[in-house]
């Protein structure tokens, strides 16, 4: 009889431990006492995080894509309401699920409920426990940051789906995707001249009017431009790309946006002023988007601007003679790190220095382009013979309801190449050089 308790003493702490290895398998609700959280039903989460960074900016944040700090934010209501009117019930940090998940997926423990549920994360952002029982509207209308530019880590929201029949235990939601976006726009400066520093030298940029405080999440509008001037200064130093992360701003007459170029033309100390301008002096970007990153490719430099920073304020931009129009790359086209530009269409690619990489037998690299010109395209042209370009060498013409897209070419060359070569990409008027260099041994 002793023997037959002993036995079935083991099975109920196998029985125990497989409950909680089950648990474990979605969230991690067995704690210590073994209890399980049995009211709370399970949702995977699918979270996609920007993976494809900007260049890191000059200025403060050194890598936006990084999480510091992440959490759920369960809000219920009535089916059939607009969900900004439904409350907080529940604050989830889950940093440590997403670190830990594999493919930035993970169960989700939430409790149970007959009510619509709508799930918010918000990344880099503190969540105070007083804002439990408010409705999601004021919530986040109450998410802000103060600097833009004193940021070390980049705010970031999303969504998923809501959940009009509530949650329950009996199901398991596998199907929660949320994309998390970034709070902040970019602005940057490409020196792209082919000059001497003797004949053209980037001293510091300065990027004017653009709101310091903003709105972690979307939709929220965009804060008013306070009438004192703004500004974010960067110095160069040898640098050839400066830039910086600015909330979401207007642009708005009189506090327009632009970026003052300090600069030494020849044996000259002077200023250039670039304004938000698109295709000409008449057509602006009529306000900065948060999630998108705002270029300016400098070419050759032929002229001195202005002797001091109040003359170049007053007067005319330079863009017209800078040749340069600011370009708008979506946050998915942002590994376009090298411009070209004619003055109206720009070809990019993500680096005009291709390092190839060993395979099994030959060698690769990836090479990435885009441009405007969607009625010519690109070409890559002057290849040695040898090399194979996967899918082709033409691209980026797309009709007129569809959306330009960053086209991935494959570059390879068996294992008996024994030196670099140059290949060219065309779009236009403009013809970039790609060197491509032998694997490092």
């Amino acid at each position: 009889m002793k023997h037959i308790h002993h036995i079935l003493y083991c099975l109920l702490i196998i029985a125990g431990l497989s409950s909680c290895i089950t648990d474990i398998a979605y969230d991690n609700s067995c704690p210590d006492g073994g209890e399980s959280d049995a009211d709370k039903a399970q949702v995977m989460l699918s979270l996609s995080v920007p993976n494809s960074q900007f260049p890191s900016a000059t200025r403060s944040i050194s890598d936006d894509s990084n999480i510091n700090s992440l959490y759920v934010l369960v809000f219920e209501g009535e089916k059939g309401t607009d969900t900004k009117d439904y409350k907080l019930t529940a604050i989830i940090d889950i940093k440590d699920k997403y670190l830990n998940a594999k493919d930035s997926q993970f169960y989700v423990a939430i409790k149970e409920t007959p009510k619509a549920v709508c799930l918010s994360l918000v990344a880099n952002t503190e969540i105070a426990s007083s804002f439990l029982g408010t409705t999601k509207g004021k919530i986040l209308k109450s998410l802000t940051f103060e600097d833009a530019s004193s940021l070390s880590e980049m705010p970031m929201y999303g969504e998923a789906e809501p959940f009009p029949n509530g949650l329950s235990r009996d199901v398991h939601y596998n199907d929660a995707s949320v994309s998390l976006i970034r709070a902040l726009a970019q602005i940057e400066v490409q020196n792209n001249s082919t000059q001497s520093e003797d004949d053209f030298k980037l001293l510091d940029i300065e990027i004017l009017n653009t709101n310091v405080k903003g709105y972690v999440a979307a939709g929220q509008n965009v804060v008013e431009q306070e009438t004192d001037e703004k500004s974010i200064k960067i110095e160069a130093n040898g640098q050839k790309t400066l830039s910086a992360y600015v909330a979401e701003t207007k642009n708005n007459s009189p506090h327009k946006i632009s970026v003052l170029i300090h600069a030494k033309y020849k044996d000259r100390f002077c200023y250039y002023r670039l304004d938000m301008i698109i295709n000409n002096e008449n057509d602006e970007i009529t306000k900065l988007v948060r999630n998108y990153r705002y270029l300016f490719s400098l070419q050759n430099v032929n002229y001195p601007g202005d002797n001091t920073r109040e003359a170049a304020l007053e007067g005319d931009p330079d863009n017209a003679e800078f040749d340069t129009r600011v370009m708008t790359l979506t946050a998915e086209e942002s590994d376009i790190l090298d411009i070209t530009t004619d003055d109206y269409y720009f070809l990019g690619v993500n680096t005009s220095t291709l390092q190839l990489e060993i395979n099994a037998d030959s060698y690769f690299a990836k090479l990435k382009i885009l441009t405007n010109n969607n009625l010519e395209g690109w070409e890559i042209i002057d290849a040695p013979d040898y090399v194979k370009f996967t899918p082709g060498t033409t691209g980026g013409i797309i009709g007129e309801n569809e959306v330009r897209k960053v086209q991935t070419v494959w570059v390879s060359t068996d294992k008996t190449l024994a030196k670099d070569f140059n290949f060219y990409i065309t779009s236009g008027k403009i013809r970039k050089t790609i060197t491509v260099r032998l694997p490092i041994k």
